[in-house]
């Protein structure tokens, strides 16, 4: 027996769950904007074509010419709010653990000639790789490969529970930069600077993990002997 597909979509209906999929925060922050930007570009296109009666060849190339100009406009419009780029090139690595292997100094000072070069997409990915290369030596952060920056900020924040937000938000700003249409804004670049900068010269809060091993029921050889941990 063979069974029967969903029924065709009209027109008016597969628009409609067009714009619904682009409308997803997943897709853009701006969800308004887009399903204006496509009313209005559906808009003109369907004025163009009612205005071509296909005997008139100067009727026709205005109509491509307006048409050339609105994909223009829509571009620059798009550029202007964030929601393309112009470029989507990094000059550095993403990977936190990237090769080779620099000292968080070295990472923090190309993070800062980046940044006031106003390669803002470098920098910001620098200055987070900075901060987590810091905690790396202290042995505040292992680092393992793949991690992603949500990781690393959340186990660093065990160390230091007072930067949970700022840390956060250091890992929103490299996830802009390293995966983003859009780039980090240079107070996003240069607070991720100075907060690598600042957790550089700081002590680590302990007294969470502390609690937490003297409060753990097993101890070292109860823990290898049920081989947890392992």
């Amino acid at each position: 027996m063979i069974l029967a597909g969903p029924p065709p979509l009209d027109p008016d209906e597969a628009r409609s769950r067009t714009l619904d999929e682009l409308s997803k925060a997943e897709y853009d922050d701006s969800p308004g904007f887009i399903q204006w930007l496509l009313g209005v570009i559906e808009r003109w296109l369907a004025d163009l074509v009612d205005g071509i009666d296909g005997s008139s060849a100067a009727q026709a190339g205005i109509a491509v010419l307006l048409l050339l100009v609105l994909l223009v406009v829509a571009v620059l419009v798009l550029r202007r709010t964030g929601l393309i780029r112009r470029s989507h090139t990094l000059a550095v690595a993403t990977e936190l653990d990237a090769e080779p292997v620099l000292t968080a100094a070295e990472l923090r000072a190309s993070a800062r000639s980046a940044i006031t070069a106003g390669q803002l997409d470098d920098g910001t990915v620098l200055a987070l790789r900075a901060l987590v290369r810091d905690l790396e030596v202290r042995t505040l952060l292992d680092v393992t490969a793949g991690m992603t920056a949500h990781e690393a900020a959340g186990r660093a924040a065990r160390s230091y529970p007072d930067l949970r937000g700022r840390l956060l938000r250091g890992a929103d700003a490299f996830d802009t930069a390293a995966y983003s249409h859009r780039e980090p804004s240079p107070k996003q670049a240069d607070d991720l600077l100075r907060l690598a900068e600042y957790i550089s010269e700081s002590a680590p809060d302990l007294s969470d993990t502390d609690a937490a091993e003297s409060s753990d029921p097993l101890g070292d050889h109860d823990r290898s002997r049920t081989g947890a941990g392992a």
